[in-house]
């Protein structure tokens, strides 16, 4: 997984109800765990699927279709398929007769290597593209249904907060600025801005703005920042903080009630920070603090005192971000669902190059502990950002697979495509051995994002190992 998720679920994720984690440890790691298993299954399971159905359609023998790897824990065999659920959930394969060189070929009919190229192909191509169909049908289904979005991520982006220091007050921008265009991308919406500064720290965006009537050109430089060093440029819309729930005891203590639009944390001004409430709250050093609010048009004083939760000061309101329901007609949700999967890929194919050419990060890439946690957090934002999860990490296994790596689906179809091309096919040495520098290439990887997802859990001021 890529910073993808980030950009497309920061903001959506930041408005799930903070009291549904009030629980230990162990009871929030399960349930990320359950969260993962979820996603993960269905996205595995139809990607297989492809594979077995376009193998299927070619009279081609299906021995196993194994959800995950390693030794089998349950399953059942119908036919000549053993369909079985494995032991490590980090993916799943579809394993046909005569699959491979390495196998014992006899030439039947019904092997893999018996087909035409052209047949293989198809097959190897089935599983990207069912991950794309269910990423689309999914996201076309959840529009069709009815789902409430942001509603600053509807609209052209406009600037409501701006940090003193950050790269965005140094550029020049304020509060109220129409930001007319970013790196090229004309009229962007706050989703456009958001994927455009995270995966591009350290580059210089030109930027133009419409202030006053008045089109202002300047320069954004994102700061890498956080444990993915993801680029950060300190500037965001203006968000209304109106109080939904009040259920702490700090905040009923201080009197803060249902509709408070919350002004000033400690006397910082919320529009004019760049920071959102329960950040701001971090920063305050004192014990006890003042809250403003606005109530009923008059500006009102509380004062608050947080309690620590889980090594976080709570005080017990939750501020939803304001939405807009969006319900779509069959064709437009899915005119709506292919436009925003395209430009979730386009993003993808932008980050590769970059990750290669070392100007992202490979701390942004997310590896099971990170899909793990953030799969938590969407079951706690609710069913609709679950769903998006799942079209997002489909997606992105989609497209990731067809790269042209051996191992991978796109790999097999590379080479297929080569030996097309040749009129012959590649040794049986050659194969093992490109095979072989794929495998060390991947696990070197796999080690890379695990290592980075341990490092992301770690205390700030903690060395990494």
């Amino acid at each position: 997984m890529t910073g993808t998720i980030v950009a497309n679920l920061l903001v959506i994720l930041q408005s799930a109800d903070a009291s549904k984690r009030d629980w230990n440890p162990i009871a929030s790691v399960l349930w990320n765990i359950l969260g993962a298993v979820l996603v993960l299954s269905v996205i595995i399971v139809i990607h297989e699927l492809g594979h077995f159905l376009v193998a299927k359609f070619f009279k081609i023998k299906v021995e196993t279709f194994s959800v995950g790897f390693g030794p089998r824990l349950i399953g059942f065999r119908r036919g000549e398929t053993d369909y079985r659920i494995s032991a490590f959930l980090l993916g799943g394969y579809v394993k046909m007769a005569g699959e491979t060189p390495s196998d014992t070929i006899t030439g039947a009919e019904h092997e893999f290597l018996s087909k035409p190229k052209w047949q293989r192909f198809l097959v190897a191509s089935a599983g990207p593209a069912m991950n794309v169909v269910l990423a689309v049908g999914i996201l076309t289904g959840l529009y069709v249904y009815g789902t409430e979005v942001p509603e600053f991520l509807m609209g052209q982006a406009v600037v409501g907060a701006v940090e003193p220091g950050s790269p965005a007050d140094r550029a020049g921008i304020k509060p109220g600025d129409e930001i007319a265009s970013l790196d090229g991308k004309e009229r962007p919406d706050w989703q456009d801005v958001f994927n455009v500064v995270l995966t591009s720290p350290g580059a210089n965006l030109p930027v133009v703005v419409q202030r006053h009537g008045q089109r202002v050109e300047t320069t954004l430089v994102p700061e890498r920042k956080g444990p993915d060093e993801s680029g950060y440029v300190g500037m965001g819309p203006l968000v209304r903080t109106v109080v939904r729930r009040v259920y702490g005891a700090p905040a009923l203590a201080a009197g803060i009630q249902v509709g408070d639009e919350i002004l000033k944390v400690n006397g910082i001004e919320l529009k004019n920070s760049g920071r959102y409430v329960q950040e701001t709250i971090q920063k305050v050093p004192e014990k006890t603090f003042p809250i403003t609010v606005l109530r009923n048009g008059r500006e009102i004083e509380l004062q608050v005192t947080p309690e620590m939760k889980n090594g976080t000061r709570m005080i017990g309101i939750e501020i939803p971000f304001p939405t807009v329901m969006i319900k779509l007609g069959l064709v437009d949700g899915l005119k709506r669902s292919i436009q925003v999967n395209t430009d979730n890929a386009a993003l993808l194919f932008q980050l590769i190059p970059k990750l290669f050419r070392r100007e992202a990060s490979i701390k942004q890439l997310n590896g099971p502990i990170g899909i793990i946690q953030i799969s938590g957090q969407a079951m706690d934002a609710g069913m609709a950002t679950l769903i998006t999860l799942m079209a997002i990490i489909s997606l992105n296994l989609g497209v990731l697979n067809l790269l042209p790596i051996p191992i991978l689906d796109g790999g097999a179809m590379l080479l297929l495509l080569v030996e097309s091309l040749m009129g012959r096919d590649l040794s049986l040495r050659m194969k093992e051995r490109i095979v072989q520098v794929s495998f060390v290439f991947l696990l070197m990887l796999f080690v890379i994002v695990m290592y980075n997802d341990v490092v992301k859990l770690l205390p700030p001021n903690q060395a990494a190992p």
